[in-house]
Order: C-alpha cells, then structure tokens, then sequence
C-alpha cells in the first residue's frame, strides 16, 4: 500500500508543478478539521479558538494543540489537505489524523513564517514533502 500511496504522491507533486493550482482550487471550502484551521484572514473568532487551548491527554506523537495557518494561499493549501485527505483515507485513523494534520498544518506555519511565497507553489510543495515522509515514517515502524 505504502509504494502505490508514494506513487500518487510524486503524481500529486508533478501536477502541482505542471498546473495553476488557484484555478483548481478558487471554490474551494477553506480547511478545518483535526485541530486546524486554515484561513485567508485572521479574525476574532480564529483567535478566540487558538486561545482557548484545551488540556489534552493523547497518545499523539506531535505537541496536541490548535493550529491556524493564515495565507492569501487558504484556498490552494485547503486544496491540498483534501487531496491528502483523500489518498490518506485507509492510512489515518482516530488519534493519527491529529498528528497528521497537525504537521502538516506547522510546516504551512513554518513555511510562511521564514518565507513570503510568490504563488502557492513552494508551500504545497513544502507540505507535501512532510506528507511523503509521514508515510515513509509509518511504513517503518
């Protein structure tokens, strides 16, 4: 499962290099689901919910905790997440989809925060490749 899953993820990194992802993707619901957000804009009631961090007790292997990821780019990354979404289905359970995302959504985060991206490009691409290592991660153990 893991080599046919590493396949469609080089297939989703060469169409991500070949396409205008904004125009795939500018209907688009933005992303929320597994403790992330992801948003054009920052407004109260995103901030309101990063504020109220709850205690988690989790066998999570990543820090539990709400993300947000802010990025005139929301609707291409949320494009991702689905697609990942998608080819993850029979991978990602319960507990695992917070890790998952989580990652995901940080190194949008970190992404963001060391670079301002002149398309959506490199930060999918930069996501992707932390998906692609998840999976070689969890093929390992």
């Amino acid at each position: 499962m893991n080599d046919t899953l590493l396949i469609k993820i080089e297939d989703l990194k060469r169409y991500i290099e070949s396409v205008d992802i904004s125009m795939e993707a500018k209907n688009v619901k933005e992303w929320g689901g597994a403790d992330v957000i992801i948003r054009s804009r920052l407004d109260e009631s995103i901030k309101e919910w990063l504020g109220d961090q709850p205690i988690v007790i989790s066998f999570q292997s990543t820090e539990p905790r709400r993300r947000a990821v802010i990025t005139k780019y929301s609707r291409e990354l949320s494009w991702l997440l689905y697609e990942l979404r998608n080819l993850f289905s029979e991978k990602i359970d319960y507990i695992l989809k917070y890790d998952f995302y989580g990652l995901l959504a940080q190194t949008a985060i970190d992404y963001l925060e060391i670079s301002e991206p002149q398309d959506a490009k490199g930060l999918l691409l930069a996501v992707l490749n932390v998906a692609e290592g998840f999976c070689n991660d969890e093929s390992s153990k």
